[in-house]
């Protein structure tokens, strides 16, 4: 992969030759990317690190020179654009209603308007929702709110025009159960995989809340069955109206905030896989945030599974490829 490196006006430097590149993709949440090279292919201009071959675009975060025998050599690493979110947090209270992908953007507009980060009007994605935050980093409540809806949130390079631009996507559907797309199946069996580790947790599992907000609480049950016993979380968010707002509007922001942590305490099931890239091509066959079937041949079990983390490793002239799959929902083997 051939990667450049562009100031602070991203513009062009120079064309980077790496020893070693690591380029994290992740659905939801800001990636993140790490390269070696020879000092005396470094400049100290470059602020971004750009390439026409995928999406992202890595902001130099850290820069770590290592003079050994072996030579002279510097690490370079940072986040992707979309690390810029957290930048700005949600304070004061915000508040938006209406479709998902139109609030993420009329509040990203609001407060990354120093950035240089435009919003273009593009369609909407997504269902209604009231999107409310306050006191947290903008990405992270971003990303909360589009993982609930499977979809993800993108700032772009316009290389041409030297602007950033934000917008709201979702991968696409290839599992077998639907017919509009190709489809993706990850298994041994397939030959698309040469490694699957399928790891159960649900140990640190919560399915409700009691929820503790500045003269009051409020309890949360989140059980699809109410058979199933209660396994409660205790969340004291030390939360209060500000002027003017409604109880109603309030009682939504405490649910929202103990909902968003309730989210840390799920039932993990866990799949990483290390794809053969033979049957399937990545970036042509599937691609990060496509929903996809994987299967576990030796336990006949299969999911569908959306890929929420790429994991892209280039050395001594290999490349590696590793999927990290979220949003498991079973089906029937096949």
């Amino acid at each position: 992969m051939e990667l450049i490196g562009l100031d602070a006006k991203f513009q062009t430097v120079r064309v980077l030759s790496c020893i070693n590149i690591q380029w994290n993709r992740k659905y939801y949440e800001a990636g993140q990317f790490a390269i070696q090279l020879y000092i005396s292919n470094w400049s100290a201009s470059i602020a971004y690190i750009h390439t026409v071959e995928r999406p992202e675009v890595g902001m130099v975060q850290k820069v770590e020179t290592e003079h050994s025998l072996k030579g002279d050599f510097v690490n370079v690493s940072g986040f992707f654009l979309e690390g810029m979110l957290n930048w700005k947090v949600t304070y004061p209270y915000q508040s938006r209603n209406g479709n998902l992908s139109a609030a993420c953007k009329a509040m990203v507009a609001s407060l990354m308007a120093d950035t240089g980060v435009t919003v273009p009007a593009n369609a909407d994605l997504g269902a209604s929702v009231v999107l409310e935050s306050k006191g947290e980093y903008l990405g992270d409540a971003l990303y909360a709110a589009l993982e609930a809806q499977e979809l993800s949130q993108r700032i772009w390079l316009d290389y041409d025009n030297a602007v950033l631009h934000y917008g709201i996507w979702q991968g696409l559907n290839r599992t077998q159960s639907q017919s509009v797309n190709p489809y993706a199946v990850f298994s041994q069996n397939f030959g698309t995989v040469d490694s699957l580790t399928l790891t159960r947790d649900y140990s640190a599992y919560r399915n409700g809340a009691v929820v503790l907000y500045e003269g009051g609480a409020v309890t949360l049950d989140l059980r699809a069955d109410a058979s199933e016993p209660k396994r409660l979380l205790f969340i004291d968010t030390s939360l209060s109206a500000d002027e003017g707002q409604s109880p109603e509007s309030f009682l939504l922001m405490v649910q929202a905030e103990g909902r968003k942590q309730l989210l840390e305490y799920p039932k993990l099931i866990s799949i990483d896989a290390t794809v053969l890239q033979n049957n399937y091509l990545y970036l042509q066959d599937y691609d990060l945030g496509d929903k996809c079937d994987v299967q576990d041949d030796r336990l006949r079990q299969a999911f569908e599974s959306r890929i929420i983390e790429v994991q892209e490793v280039w050395k001594e002239n290999t490349h590696s490829v590793t999927l990290v799959f979220g949003d498991k929902l079973p089906v029937k083997y096949r």
